[in-house]
């Protein structure tokens, strides 16, 4: 059973490394195309030349833009987390916590089993995920900062740190898989565009979940951060707890793996764009799988009492 699943595993691994691959060659076979054919800053730079425009002053004046903008950003990334809040959902100290009972299905009680890492396994294209399998962690951070004034066109891609499950179910069903996501970090982006310049700053992250046994369920996913600015800046602490859910019919025994990705895209497009975020520094950022809430229905078992 367990060289099965290791081979399985094995499997999903090449695959998202094949993907990983693809997409890889495919930004450089992109940017290939708008280095062919693309409007660089070179080329616009002339074309303002031959317009009559004093292009030495602009650079003067993108230059000076620039460490402005800097200085800006370096105080805006000394955001920290905001006070602690009382009353936050805490799950049950011991396991085959009886959540709920259904009276309106006969003879059916519905029995919840709460799982912790460690976690089995897991991989990512990402710099550096920062796994720690035994807390369940994913700790990420990135800076990006843009070249010149972003006249050429560019592709980007994303990246992935996945965190892999695994449940095997002790009985055929229906069951209910809840995964409980706490993401605590922080998140600085600034972007000052002009006339003579392309500027963007993105920055998008997002929390994807699928199950698999003998197929995949099919995917969902959850949006934590999506920014996409041109001419402005913000700075703001990520405070956000994701529950995601998912209900699968399964055979017993047979084991049931459980993907958590999360995938982060950044774009800094020009010198006067920069992006930062930062769920890696210190033990208040991190992306942590706080437990895993397994449901399924059990026969209700009838009490007889004789007098």
């Amino acid at each position: 059973m367990l060289d099965k699943l290791y081979a399985q595993l094995k499997t999903f691994r090449d695959e998202d490394e094949a993907r990983w691959k693809y997409e890889a060659e495919e930004v450089k076979r992109q940017n290939q195309i708008f280095a062919e054919h693309g409007r660089t800053d070179k080329q616009g730079r002339a074309a303002l030349e031959k317009a009559g425009i004093d292009v030495r002053v602009l650079k003067e004046q993108s230059s000076e833009a620039v460490k402005q903008m800097e200085k800006a950003h370096k105080e805006l990334l000394t955001i920290g987390p905001p006070p602690a809040r009382s009353g936050r959902q805490q799950p049950p100290a011991l396991l085959n916590y009886l959540s709920s009972f259904r009276p309106d299905v006969a003879l059916t009680n519905y029995r919840c089993d709460w799982f912790y890492p460690p976690l089995q396994d897991a991989w990512g294209n990402g710099e550096e995920c920062g796994f720690n399998l035994d807390l369940g962690e994913i700790n990420i951070a990135a800076h990006s900062t843009g070249d010149g004034w972003g006249l050429a066109a560019t592709a980007y891609s994303w990246r992935y740190c996945t965190m892999w499950y695994v449940y095997f179910p002790p009985a055929a069903g229906d069951i209910l898989i809840e995964p409980h996501v706490d993401f605590q970090g922080n998140v600085a982006i600034s972007a000052h565009d002009h006339w003579y310049t392309s500027t963007v700053a993105k920055l998008k992250v997002n929390l994807l979940f699928d199950l698999y046994q003998h197929y995949w369920d099919g995917e969902e996913k959850a949006v934590i951060i999506d920014e996409h600015r041109t001419d402005s800046s913000t700075a703001y602490w990520v405070d956000d707890h994701r529950v995601m859910s998912k209900t699968l019919s399964v055979s017993a025994h047979d084991p049931v793996l459980i993907k958590l990705t999360v995938a982060y895209y950044v774009v800094a497009h020009s010198s006067h764009a920069t992006v930062d975020f930062d769920f890696r520094t210190g033990a208040e950022r991190r992306i942590r799988l706080e437990h895993i809430k397994i449901c399924r229905p059990e026969p209700l078992r009838a009490v007889l009492s004789v007098s």
